[in-house]
């Protein structure tokens, strides 16, 4: 069963951030077009994001990346994306 947050975005699934323990939501089509521009993430898959849209895990062989140190910051994307 799927959740909302605060803003009515549909948290997916079960996980949670390693950092904060706040609800992490898969990034939308939209989203991932703009995490694609970062040149180290050209290649990304799939991503969640954090529920207070300030970072996004990465998702490598269909297996999400939920450690701290490969949390991508999302603190200078459009306001669209966060």
């Amino acid at each position: 069963m799927n959740q909302t947050n605060d803003s009515g975005i549909a948290i997916e699934g079960n996980f949670i951030c390693p950092q904060t323990r706040q609800p992490l939501r898969k990034a939308t089509d939209e989203e991932l077009l703009a995490l694609r521009k970062i040149p180290e993430h050209t290649m990304l898959e799939a991503a969640w994001i954090r529920s207070d849209s300030t970072v996004a895990y990465p998702v490598q062989n269909s297996i999400p990346q939920l450690i701290p140190s490969a949390a991508i910051p999302l603190a200078n994307f459009p306001s669209s994306t966060r």
